[in-house]
Parts: structure tokens; C-alpha cells; sequence
């Protein structure tokens, strides 16, 4: 069973003590949990969280991720210095990564984009 925080709506798991979105406290659910509502702002601001750099790092991923550009712009320093290793061990063959990456970003939806790889930090793909 999944829980929703009061605060912000994030689901977290039925064990969770703390909001994985906002840090709040979920207070214990005995029986039957009702939708409740949920501030809208901050729910659906995903421009301000760092929806922005989808764009920007997906272009980026697809015309230099043999550099790790893509990386660089998400705040993957370690990241993108392996991306460069790996372009130049592999004579540019490494740059196909990078480009997978870029149409990742981009078919992403913004708020799953921000959950993944701003507040997740999901390194790879």
C-alpha cells in the first residue's frame, strides 16, 4: 500500500516515516487512508525544481555526450569526467551513450525527469 504525504502528494512506501519528496513526517495509517488534498504549487511547479535543464541537457546529450556536457549541466561532475574516459578509450564509440541519454531526457515527462534525475539523482540512463 502506498502513502501520500499531506504536505506535498508525493507516494512514499507503506514503511516510510518521512516524506522522500519534503522530508515531512507521515503520521501511521490505521485502516483506510482517504486522497486528501495537496498544495497544487507544489505539486506542479516542476519549472522551478529543474525541469528546465531537461531541454538544455537532452540537446546537449544528443550533440556532445561523447563530452559528458549532458552530465556537467545535471551536476554529474564524476559523471561526466567517466563519460570522457570512456569517449576516448573507446575512439568515440563512448559518445553513443550520450546520445541515448539525451532522447531519455527528452521523452521524459518534466515532473518524472525531476523526480529522477534532479531529486533522485539517478546517474546513468
Amino acid at each position: 500500500m502506498t502513502r501520500y504525504c499531506t504536505k506535498c502528494g508525493a507516494i512514499n512506501d507503506d514503511t516510510a516515516q518521512y516524506c522522500v519528496n519534503c522530508q515531512a513526517p507521515i503520521t501511521p495509517v490505521v485502516g483506510y487512508q482517504p486522497m486528501q488534498s495537496v498544495n497544487q504549487n507544489a505539486v506542479g511547479d516542476w519549472q522551478s525544481k529543474g525541469a528546465d535543464k531537461k531541454i538544455v541537457a537532452g540537446i546537449c546529450g544528443i550533440l556532445l555526450g561523447g563530452f559528458g556536457v549532458h552530465k556537467f549541466i545535471l551536476g554529474y561532475t564524476t559523471e561526466g569526467i567517466i563519460q570522457i574516459v570512456i569517449t576516448f578509450f573507446t575512439c568515440g564509440i563512448g559518445s553513443i551513450l550520450g546520445i541515448i541519454e539525451g532522447i531519455i531526457y527528452l521523452t521524459k515527462s518534466d515532473e518524472e525527469f525531476v523526480r529522477t534525475y534532479i531529486q533522485g539523482k539517478k546517474g546513468w540512463f
